[in-house]
């Protein structure tokens, strides 16, 4: 292993507030998904760094599944990634690890199964969870993740003055393109019961300020958002979150 990459997955452990869950893992665990991941994941980096943070994303997913109390929906591939790992490698071994740190197992569910509004949830759940406001302008890590790993063919998540839009990324990591998600707007939360109309009044004025201080936006490395629908071209489908975002879920 590269001693550069080791030291900074060091770092970053010693900084996650999930390093109990990150330190309690099976190190086989990890040379599961190193054997597994580029199967169904091409192009993965196999790095240390990159196990530890997808890692620490599912722990985020498991953690923001247990605060909803509902189904959510998964906006990372990369955290996937390590859940199929895990799944494949000892089942139980990750029931009982939910159980122990996150109060229940967490089912891993398709992304028909995991129904409308799945994807909010997830949103609204992690945002509370690191103190964000639930109707705010701020994107949580776990939705920043495919991206900042650049993850082939993974989700990428981004802010555009006060909206959150979606794309997924090339084969090589990068942005393919972007447009406004459908169920990640203050309109589409109001509406899912996550925020009350107070806070979505509060949220309108926040926009109205974020777009005053911008003057347009660009995706990384200066893809062009597209016009209407998702990214991929696969539709805006809010529904199962498959062609917007969030594939696999889990949740009661």
């Amino acid at each position: 292993m590269n001693p550069f990459d080791i030291l900074v997955a060091h770092t970053h452990l010693r900084r996650s507030r999930y390093r109990d869950q990150l330190e309690q893992m099976a190190p086989a665990l990890q040379a599961r998904w190193r054997s597994e991941a580029p199967i169904e994941f091409p192009g993965i980096a196999l790095s240390a760094t990159c196990f530890m943070r997808a890692a620490e994303g599912l722990f985020a997913f498991f953690d923001a599944t247990r605060h909803s109390g509902a189904r959510c929906a998964l906006p990372s591939q990369a955290a996937d990634s390590v859940w199929h790992a895990w799944l494949r490698w000892d089942a139980d071994d990750l029931a009982r690890f939910c159980r122990r740190h996150f109060q229940g197992e967490v089912p891993h569910l398709t992304a028909l199964d995991v129904g409308p509004g799945a994807l909010a949830r997830t949103l609204v759940a992690c945002r509370v969870l690191e103190g964000m406001p639930a109707h705010g302008l701020d994107l949580p890590g776990l939705f920043r993740l495919d991206a900042r790993l650049r993850i082939p063919n993974g989700q990428g998540y981004w802010l555009a003055g006060g909206d959150i839009v979606h794309g997924r990324l090339g084969h090589n990591g990068k942005p393919l393109g972007a447009a406004k998600h459908p169920e990640l707007t203050l309109s589409a939360l109001l509406a899912a019961n996550l925020i009350s109309q107070d806070m979505y009044r509060d949220g309108l004025e926040r926009q109205r300020d974020r777009a005053h201080s911008q003057s347009g936006f660009l995706v990384p490395d200066s893809a062009q958002c597209a016009a209407g629908g998702c990214g991929d071209g696969s539709g805006g489908d809010s529904g199962a979150g498959s062609g917007c975002g969030g594939g696999c879920g889990g949740g009661d």
